[in-house]
């Protein structure tokens, strides 16, 4: 792991722009969180709009590692149709356009499997109930050498020369960051920060909020951005939430805001309440807390995801709430001189193998639950969870987070409000494709199981 990306020159070595016409390429995220694909020449564009490009309803109960949980409704007969998005069409590189889809049937309609409506519908849900919302999204990656990254180990990580949040470390990959902003730049992505992280050879870019359906597409287009610039320095990046069992891990932490829209004054600040929050500000806290168990399995559902999620690691382990506290699965940060944007709440324990509309929906869905059946905000959590007794533990409302892949999966299929809130269709699909993850992987290693889906997102 000694070669750095200021000493690297770039690998691409595409025509201009001018000289070639670019491929058009509209995504569609499953519930396994891997985004997946039609192209076309741009010249059908018009078609791939109004009438969409072919996908069998497997689309919806593909897994992460290509396996496929097919049910009696998802299976090989059958065919939707994945309609892009022409008004988010933004520049991937110089050979493809890139923008969303929506998935519906032959003839329009939307599909009860389709993350963007999902999210669409909630987004206006929000608005007619009074509020305008904002989400920004942090990714945490390791870039390792090689293409493919098969060269790299976590001894070969731990052996690079690193200062954790360096200024140095930055320097030797400024060419990198800077052709991540390029690029996120011309394809109207907003950045926040650029910045290497606490784990070697770990790096993270965060995106400025803005509403959430924007915002969701902003995450799977800048995954993509970051993949396409390491690759063209030869170098690979990993989302994964555990590419190496012996090292941190990766999380995809989402901040969220909310405003009244009948006089633009913030829930999370213009308040009585501790730190500002209003009486809609701590509802909403409330209902993320509420519902964050069950709805795990959405926000770090992935087979790696809790070699992660650990007590002490900042993983945000326990479902809790506290002003700046990185052990609290939720992380309230006030509206201070520090905090230019204002009050927000952060979910530290989601991570990028999460399907953003969904998981982006699930943290609005429970806000707005929260409001609606003005459900208490328990005690702040001052302090480490680990450090508080049973009683503190209880008092704040304290929970551990499911600890096991098979726990998550058992707290989702108990829940009610999943089937409320995503529908029982996605969460029959989400349960068919753990079951069938869970049995696959009985046998495997943490190691193993690290290896294999080190780049699957």
């Amino acid at each position: 792991m000694g070669t750095t990306v200021s000493s690297m020159e770039t690998k691409n070595n595409t025509p201009e722009r001018g000289d070639i016409r670019p491929m058009l390429l509209g995504t569609y995220v499953g519930l396994d969180g891997v985004a997946r694909s039609k192209t076309v020449p741009s010249t059908r564009e018009d078609t791939f709009v109004r009438s969409g490009m072919g996908a069998s309803p497997t689309w919806a109960v593909f897994c992460p590692d290509n396996q496929i949980a097919f049910t009696e409704r998802l299976s090989v007969v059958g065919d939707w149709r994945l309609r892009l998005d022409g008004d988010m069409k933004r520049p991937l590189d110089d050979l493809v356009m890139w923008a969303p889809t929506n998935l519906t049937d032959q003839e329009g309609n939307a599909s009860p499997y389709c993350p963007r409506t999902f999210l669409s519908e909630l987004e206006s849900k929000a608005a007619e109930q009074g509020f305008k919302t904002l989400f920004g999204c942090e990714f945490e990656f390791y870039l390792l050498d090689g293409e493919e990254g098969e060269s790299s180990d976590s001894s070969s990580v731990r052996e690079a020369r690193w200062d954790a949040y360096g200024a140095d470390s930055f320097l030797e990959r400024e060419r990198f960051f800077a052709r991540v902003q390029d690029m996120c730049a011309e394809a109207g992505i907003p950045l926040e920060q650029l910045h290497c992280e606490y784990d070697r050879c770990q790096l993270e870019a965060s995106t400025a909020p803005v509403s959430p359906v924007r915002a969701a597409d902003h995450a799977v287009l800048t995954k993509l951005i970051i993949r396409r610039a390491a690759r063209e320095f030869g170098m690979s990046a990993s989302f994964s939430p555990k590419p190496f069992v012996d090292l941190s891990g990766n999380g995809g932490h989402i901040h969220f805001s909310m405003t009244c829209t009948s006089d633009g004054s913030p829930v999370f600040s213009t308040g009585t309440g501790l730190y500002g929050l209003t009486e809609d500000g701590k509802h909403a806290i409330a209902g993320i807390h509420e519902h964050l168990n069950e709805l795990l399995a959405v926000y770090a559902g992935s087979p790696v995801s809790q070699l992660r999620l650990s007590p002490d690691s900042w993983s945000g382990a326990s479902a809790c709430w506290g002003l700046e506290n990185r052990e609290a699965a939720i992380r309230f940060c006030a509206a201070t001189k520090g905090n230019p944007l204002g009050a927000n709440v952060e979910l530290k324990c989601g991570d990028l193998s999460a399907n953003p509309y969904y998981a982006i929906g699930c943290i609005l869905g429970s806000a707005l639950d929260g409001i609606a059946k003005r459900i208490p905000l328990a005690k702040e959590t001052t302090v480490n969870p680990a450090l508080l007794t049973e009683d503190e533990r209880r008092e704040r409302n304290v929970r551990r987070l499911p600890s096991t892949y098979d726990e998550v999966t058992e707290a989702f299929s108990r829940s009610m409000f999943a089937r409320e809130l995503l529908g029982d269709e996605v969460v029959d699909a989400e349960l068919v494709i753990r079951r069938l993850m869970s049995s696959t992987y009985a046998d495997t290693s943490p190691e193993e199981l690290a290896r294999k889906m080190r780049f699957t997102w």
